[in-house]
């Protein structure tokens, strides 16, 4: 997973968990994309000081993780749901290649396409 995306996905996570303070100098960081330079102008603070700031802030998030480990339970979610959503597709396309009663196929579509919703659904309130 990509490093920035990685950090994101820990603040959505675990942002609520930081003072207001951290989460505006994190969220700048990541999201504005600032520099340390740009964070210690925004935040009247030196260069070094943001840097510090931003590690600790790193650390803390990826301590969550290591307790918690919603991010890591969240990533496996989202490949089985995955790995579910291409067996749908795949049975999907056997049934309608198939040379069985049109009616049976109607009720067959219909039952994938709910589990398919129904995951979906579920995912979604994770």
């Amino acid at each position: 997973m990509d490093e920035r995306l990685r950090k994101s996905l820990l603040y959505d996570f675990y942002g609520e968990l930081l003072n207001e303070h951290q989460k505006a100098v994190f969220s700048a960081a990541i999201f504005d994309d600032m520099s340390y330079s740009e964070l210690a102008e925004e935040f009247d603070c030196s260069r070094q000081a943001a840097f510090d700031l931003i590690r600790r802030i790193n650390n803390k998030l990826e301590g969550y993780e290591t307790k918690l480990g919603l991010l890591e339970r969240f990533s496996k979610a989202k490949d089985k749901m995955q790995e579910l959503s291409n067996a749908v597709s795949e049975m999907n396309e056997s049934v309608n290649s198939s040379d069985i009663d049109k009616k049976v196929k109607n009720q067959l579509i219909t039952g994938l396409n709910d589990i398919t919703s129904m995951s979906a659904e579920i995912f979604e309130e994770f």
